[in-house]
């Protein structure tokens, strides 16, 4: 969603810094999540691991990309559904 969104709205061929920089900080809270076996989804966890402006940006870009993912990747889309579903 993040690509998507950076190629789209700071219209580049490559990620802008700040998105590349959100990427690689999304990835680091992903990987060091103390409750990642215990969880299917982020949403259901109780704490809280991104401070507010990253959290409030996070939003902003799955709010706009959303949409347009589920035209363009469909199966994709699909594939979270029933993961999330079966889990």
């Amino acid at each position: 969603m993040t690509t998507l969104y950076c190629k789209h709205i700071h219209r580049g061929s490559q990620l802008c810094p700040q998105c590349t920089a959100l990427l690689a900080f999304e990835e680091t809270r992903t990987s060091q999540c103390a409750e990642e076996g215990s969880k299917s989804a982020c949403k259901e966890c109780d704490r809280q691991c991104y401070p507010d402006a990253t959290r409030l940006e996070i939003n902003h870009i799955t709010r706009w990309a959303a949409p347009k993912l589920r035209w363009r990747k469909p199966l994709l889309v699909a594939r979270h559904y029933v993961s999330t579903i079966l889990n």
